[in-house]
């Protein structure tokens, strides 16, 4: 009995031991942690590829490069990379994917299914538009912190929950939107001159509509438009209350959408709850009057509601539904849905949209007297 446990259970563990069938060493990869993609001069595309480099001695020293080539195709230029590295390209780490608007004018699918594809692209992948300059331009940018660009736009995006003014679209998230009824939003990068360096932006959202690049959206839009999608984690809103401005510190929101039938046309109801903290005053301002806190709340909730409006405007004149509301009819009215699907660019511009806002100060309790 013991042979017949024992010989079993070696065979299951040298089965388990084995190495790794397809093993390779660092030094004979080419990591790449970002990549940007442009319309080539002599084949459809050239693509920028920002390789790691790691440095060895006794001080480990890590750097980056950038390396350029031209493919018929994405993977064609991929693979003609070891042309030029020696190294076949490792895409495990990649880290951001910029893509030049002159590509995203013409259709985004063609150049991010490799990406989608490929077993070693990871789904958390960050893509991003290039706006005003080549994509390749922002691999060759000067790095203001950290040691190579793509790192420093991947790490910007995780945290712009703190500004909202940039949308977080990652690869897995543009997939579903792109078979969904939403138009996806990317974030937009720019190069700006500082001092004698020249360093990549992050701000605003480029908005797609039939996987085509419509427009843009500047980052006051942007974080309305994260408002409207309940995709707000946090930022600032300016109130104005002649002479003053206040900065309210954005804690949480909840954003409700509901649909109904409005007689012959169709309405939107939307909720937005907010709840936010004075973190800075202009001038002063005498916050023990109830009558002057109960005006900063509601001027708070009409510049809201106001920027709220003039970005549902801003979509309806793309005619790109970035909002989702057309998601929203079809979870809950799917009979309404099937009447206008046909016609759905002309019914977005048409749809009535009534918008509550509701902004809650809170963590004011005691606020001292500001200078005179």
């Amino acid at each position: 009995m013991r042979k017949v446990v024992l010989l079993p259970a070696l065979a299951f563990m040298l089965l388990m031991l084995t190495s790794c069938w397809n093993y390779r060493e660092v030094n004979d990869l080419a990591i790449v942690i970002g990549a940007a993609i442009d319309k080539g001069m002599t084949e459809n595309y050239l693509l920028t590829v920002e390789l790691l480099e790691v440095g060895g001695g006794q001080d480990t020293e890590v750097t980056s490069k950038a390396l350029s080539v031209e493919g018929e195709t994405v993977f064609d230029a991929v693979r003609k990379l070891i042309s030029i590295e020696r190294k076949r390209g490792y895409w495990g780490h990649i880290r951001a994917l910029i893509v030049s608007e002159e590509i995203a004018a013409e259709d985004l699918t063609q150049v991010i299914r490799f990406f989608r594809q490929d077993a070693e692209t990871s789904g958390d992948l960050h893509i991003i538009i290039s706006k005003g300059c080549r994509a390749e331009d922002i691999l060759h940018a000067d790095i203001p912190h950290g040691t190579d660009i793509s790192t420093s736009l991947a790490q910007c995006l995780e945290s712009s929950r703190f500004l909202s003014e940039s949308p977080s679209t990652p690869l897995f998230k543009l997939s579903q939107e792109l078979k969904s009824l939403i138009s996806p939003t990317l974030p937009v990068v720019t190069l700006i001159k500082l001092k004698d360096m020249t360093i990549p932006v992050l701000s605003g959202a480029a908005v797609f509509h039939n996987k085509k690049l419509a427009g843009y959206l500047d980052g006051e839009e942007t974080k309305a438009m994260l408002f409207l999608k309940d995709e707000i984690k946090g930022g600032v809103l300016v109130t104005r209350k002649d002479p003053a401005l206040l900065s309210l510190e954005i804690l949480e929101n909840n954003t409700k959408i509901k649909t109904r039938n409005d007689g012959k046309q169709l309405a939107l109801d939307i909720t937005v709850e907010t709840k936010a903290a004075i973190n800075e005053v202009t001038c002063n301002i005498e916050f023990s009057d109830p009558t002057v806190f109960d005006e900063i709340q509601r001027l708070a909730e009409e510049q809201l509601g106001k920027k709220l409006e003039d970005v549902i405007d801003k979509a309806r004149s793309l005619r790109a539904d970035i909002f989702g509301f057309g998601q929203k009819i079809y979870e809950n009215n799917p009979r309404k849905w099937a009447e206008i699907s046909g016609n759905y660019d002309e019914e977005f511009t048409n749809i009535r949209v009534n918008i509550d806002v509701n902004v809650d100060i809170v963590n004011t309790s005691i606020i001292y007297k500001q200078f005179e």
